[in-house]
């Protein structure tokens, strides 16, 4: 990838961070702000780079590997919420994180690798 692309990247990205930002403040309750903030914002100018730049098959191996992510971060948060509580902060943390890496690379390696 060249530079200029990744710069594309950048940019683009954080445009989009402000302009979720933006749509979070202006959203009820104030807890949902940063859901629109980062994540979607950076999936999104990513993929437009990747269009604009490359085919459509890398751009739908891409979007396949952030639903994949996604997944494994819901796993975290489940985790997270019962492994917190009862571990407490740091060995709850870990074993959230270790499930997220567990779950994302485990779908990865069964999408990407294992069903070919």
């Amino acid at each position: 990838m060249s530079i200029g692309i990744l710069a594309l990247r950048a940019v683009l990205a954080g445009a989009l961070v402000v302009v979720f930002s933006l749509i979070g403040e202006l959203t009820r309750p104030k807890a949902f702000s940063g859901l629109f903030a980062a994540a979607p914002s950076v999936a999104t100018a990513s993929l437009a780079v990747t269009l604009g730049f490359d085919t459509v098959a890398r751009a739908r191996s891409e979007t396949v590997g952030m639903v994949l992510g996604g997944i494994g971060m819901a796993v975290c948060c489940l985790v997270a919420s019962v492994a917190i509580p009862r571990l407490r902060a740091v060995i709850g943390s870990l074993a959230a994180w270790a499930a997220w890496g567990l779950v994302a690379l485990g779908l990865f390696w069964a999408v990407f690798v294992g069903g070919r």
